[in-house]
């Protein structure tokens, strides 16, 4: 038998989209017909799979009937992790032939062999790998055995690996998805409620230091339930003896429950943190610079914003209104804005707290 191209593997691992292409070379080198990759996560519910070469009718028939008929899973599920097990003695057993799973479901497809791995197999994650032979074929030998043990560990570090970067992925992702809605801070949150991630402006808005010392207050529960209410709510907090009043608003993030299996269940939620009593301002320098505005078109944009309304501008300025208005028009179009409505939301991208 050939040697089969490790490097596969980690492509895989590098891109999941990978994994059924993976598992039709790995059914092509050892002569087999069909194939099963998959993987989940326990109570957290990620899971991943791959198949090739099945019958689409039998694989829904065994989710619909077959599997709690399966006479073969508890010796699969015996099996030591890392252990390439062939199913062809047990196939063979009086036993197993005179069950209902054999006669309805291995029968009829002629599955000669199954060769399975449990290519992890630990609390919470559980991972397996099978390729079966069918029709006029031969089992799978001692040869065939050899050459999964050899591929085991580069599958399984694939699972892994694949699964840690997803699940970073997923905490970049939570991150951009919210912080467009965060003020003083965000918090990531899981399906529980329970928090994973406190920003580093939590920190010091808070005075906790590690996620443990947060998880056992007030502040927890709060933003527990401002997930699970999924609307903001203002909550009155003491901080080092210092009353805080806090808006908490939540939103549910998307993520690939795929990479919940190597690290635990990823964000669910993220809660934006808003000291309601804090004075708030706009960074017009960082307008000015982001958008190329002169001086004195810097200083109509800060006019116009802080009183609301355009009409008093050149007064207190002391320039002309003509200079006024022009100024204006050529913020507008230096910000692609369409008019003082849409010139405060743009404005709002920039808002700030005031130290």
């Amino acid at each position: 038998m050939t040697v089969f191209p490790v490097e596969s593997i980690y492509d895989a691992a590098a891109d999941e989209r990978l994994f059924p292409d993976l598992l039709r070379r790995i059914v092509d080198h050892f002569g087999a017909q069909s194939g099963f990759l998959g993987w989940m996560g326990g109570a957290s519910g990620a899971g991943f799979q791959a198949e090739y070469g099945n019958d689409p009718a039998y694989l829904k028939s065994y989710v619909e009937t077959y599997a709690p008929l399966d006479i073969l899973r508890p010796a699969l599920m015996e099996t030591p992790e890392g252990e390439p097990r062939p199913a062809r003695p047990l196939l063979q057993s009086p036993e197993v032939q005179e069950s209902r799973f054999y006669r309805e479901y291995i029968a009829p497809q002629r599955i000669v062999d199954n060769l399975a791995t449990n290519l992890i197999k630990r609390d919470g994650m559980f991972a397996t790998i099978a390729i079966l032979r069918t029709g006029d074929v031969a089992p799978f030998d001692t040869d065939d055995i050899n050459a999964m043990r050899t591929l085991v560990p580069h599958l399984r570090r694939a699972v892994y690996l694949s699964s840690h970067r997803i699940g970073q992925a997923d905490l970049i992702s939570a991150y951009r998805e919210a912080a467009e809605g965060a003020r003083d801070g965000l918090v990531l949150l899981g399906d529980d409620g329970r928090i994973l991630d406190l920003g580093p402006e939590i920190g010091r808005l808070t005075g906790f230091r590690s996620i443990e010392a947060a998880a056992r207050s007030a502040f927890a529960r709060a933003l527990a339930r401002a997930a699970h209410d999924g609307k903001p709510i203002l909550h009155e907090f003491i901080f080092d003896g210092r009353k805080v009043r806090l808006l908490l608003a939540a939103r549910s993030l998307s993520r690939n429950r795929y990479g919940d299996l190597g690290a635990g269940p990823g964000p669910a939620h993220a809660v934006s943190v808003t000291e309601v009593d804090r004075r708030w301002g706009l960074a017009y320098d960082a307008i000015a610079t982001a958008h190329e505005l002169t001086p004195g078109e810097t200083r109509v944009l800060q006019d116009v914003l802080t009183h609301g309304e355009m009409i008093g501008t050149a007064d207190r300025l002391g320039i002309a209104r003509a200079t006024a208005r022009s100024h204006l028009h050529r913020i507008y179009a230096k910000t692609q804005t369409s008019g003082f409505p849409d010139l405060c939301l743009f404005a709002h991208r920039f808002i700030v707290a005031a130290r």
